[in-house]
């Protein structure tokens, strides 16, 4: 294959992995109202994380965190508020390619 022939294939399965999953979502929410952690998958490439620490919340701190295949990609830590962020999957597949979320609390107040 030439190269233009692979920035075409390229292409065209990203449009046609957003067209397959055009309107999917997935969400996980983990925790209570004041001390959480929170994810949502968008067309199925990109991934919307959150954490939220209240004043009422009996942690110090909240934290989420996307990694692949080792390697931080996100990490956020809510103290007294709400802190979110946003990663891109990798289209390839595999394990080294899957994206993985993960949250925490700190220690008690």
């Amino acid at each position: 294959m030439n190269k233009k022939t692979k920035r075409f294939a390229s292409s065209a399965l990203v449009v046609g992995a957003l067209l397959v999953g055009a309107g999917s979502a997935s969400a996980a929410t983990f925790g209570t109202a004041s001390s959480g952690a929170s994810t949502v998958e968008s067309f199925q490439i990109k991934y919307n994380g959150a954490a939220w620490n209240y004043s009422n919340s009996k942690y110090k701190s909240t934290s989420f965190k996307y990694t692949r295949n080792g390697r931080t990609l996100l990490s956020k830590v809510a103290y007294s508020t709400k802190v979110t962020g946003s990663v891109w999957d990798d289209l390839r597949w595999g394990d080294k390619y899957t994206t993985k979320f993960s949250w925490a609390r700190g220690a008690l107040k």
